[in-house]
């Protein structure tokens, strides 16, 4: 049985919100009022826009790239073509008596929408690729995961209310974050009977009240800069990232933000979807506990840190975080294990050729920024995590970038660390003021 086949992608068609049903691909506009060499022209680069959709998308994902932006770049030559057809022309009326005016506009959204996918692939080509390569397996979602992929960088483009210079943030729209994260995780649940919620933690795996979980950053939101960002191999920080959250209990979500928790490959990142667990670098709070199951919504009523050293995350669907963000996460938790002289460290944790990827040779982080950041804090990095984690890029690179970029992301780094070493502090602080909870007795 002969399978039809599937439609060309066109994003710029379901990226656009105008309601006119006009449809500039068909040959609505062939018998315009404008000049024959405007005609000819505009006719002509319908055809080869055409030809290209009708050859399809390709298999292989950095193909796949190269002849979106073909397309995308031939349909731009066809818009402008249509513009200046539609300028020349005294008036203009369609079989349905559509005005010129509402093609000029239509003409305008599409054309908005193809250089904002440009912009897209131009300056999201490394991360976009790596990202595609994570999650798809057949050419059908192929396509289907480059327009959300597409879609979701214009809406997090969007939320982000201020940007501002330097080491600031950008002001972040947290419950678009939360949304964004539950959402592509599948990590909350909504009950229509009683409008009830529940949120999945992804090291427990069980369903938690929803005030005791909460959407993590991987990559912090105070390093949101474009400096980040180059060392990443992109022009857009990855603050609102879909892949670069998870759904943790709020006592691991701070473990995790204060280095005490690693999350590494379960056994290497080839598989797709990789497979994460969790590594307690912090041993001596191994028998403490952090939660304590009220409800019984879990399998013991305490839990500690040694019943989640080693434990393989829980994800409710195939969409994973990002590899780069968990690799620079990984790499800042190993520094600050080294500040601490955390004993047996460095032995739980796998070594860093676990990282190497034969099929995606380039490495996550920028070679330049990280061997500026491994001086800097002393070339403690382990050298086969280096070696299976850089890239070079001279396309995008500039010895002067570079090395600011590298002192900037050093100082992001160090203030972080330093951000860490004074949590104990904070903690007794707060305790001391009546508003630390409860001790928890373990039994």
């Amino acid at each position: 049985m002969a399978h039809s086949r599937q439609p060309p992608v066109t994003p710029e068609k379901q990226l656009t919100s105008s309601r006119l049903d006009i449809d500039l691909d068909s040959p609505i506009l062939d018998g315009i009022d404008c000049t024959p060499n405007t005609k000819n022209q505009m006719i002509s680069l319908k055809r080869k826009a055409s030809q290209l959709l009708d050859q399809g998308s390709p298999n292989n994902t950095s193909l796949f790239l190269k002849w979106r932006l073909t397309v995308v770049e031939s349909k731009l030559r066809l818009k402008a073509m249509q513009k200046q057809a539609l300028s020349e022309a005294n008036i203009f009326f369609d079989e349905a008596s559509k005005s010129k005016i509402e093609f000029v506009a239509v003409v305008k959204e599409e054309e908005k929408a193809l250089l904002s996918e440009k912009a897209f692939l131009l300056s999201q080509r490394k991360i976009l690729e790596e990202d595609l390569n994570d999650i798809v397996t057949s050419k059908v979602q192929l396509e289907e995961a480059y327009i959300a992929e597409l879609r979701m960088s214009l809406e997090a483009a969007s939320s982000s209310k201020e940007k501002l210079p330097g080491l600031k943030a950008p002001r972040l729209d947290r419950k678009y974050f939360q949304d964004n994260i539950n959402e592509y995780l599948g990590t909350k649940a909504v009950y229509p009977d009683t409008g009830d919620s529940s949120k999945w933690c992804n090291v427990l795996g069980y369903w938690l009240s929803p005030d005791s979980v909460k959407c993590a950053h991987i990559v912090p939101y105070s390093w949101n800069t474009k400096d980040i960002a180059h060392m990443f191999g992109s022009d857009e920080p990855p603050l609102t990232s879909r892949r670069n959250g998870l759904s943790l209990q709020k006592k691991i979500e701070e473990a995790f933000d204060n280095c005490w928790i690693v999350i590494v490959p379960v056994d290497s990142v080839e598989s797709t979807p990789t497979e994460w667990k969790i590594i307690l670098l912090n041993t001596a709070e191994r028998d403490n506990t952090f939660f304590r199951d009220t409800f019984k919504a879990t399998d013991r009523e305490l839990w500690r840190w040694r019943d989640i050293d080693g434990r393989k995350l829980s994800f409710r669907n195939d969409n994973r975080p990002a590899r780069r963000f968990l690799y620079m996460r990984y790499a800042l938790a190993w520094l600050h294990a080294e500040d601490k002289s955390w004993p047996g460290f460095k032995e739980k944790v796998p070594p860093g050729e676990v990282w190497a990827s034969p099929n995606k040779p380039d490495g996550y982080l920028r070679k330049s920024i990280l061997l500026e950041l491994g001086k800097k804090t002393g070339d403690r990095l382990p050298k086969d995590l280096v070696s299976a984690g850089i890239f070079e890029d001279p396309d995008t690179s500039s010895i002067v970038h570079d090395e600011v970029a590298g002192i900037k992301v050093t100082e992001l780094v160090q203030g972080h660390l330093d951000g860490v070493r004074d949590t104990k502090k904070d903690e007794e602080s707060t305790e001391r003021a009546g508003e630390e909870e409860e001790p928890m007795e373990d039994d």
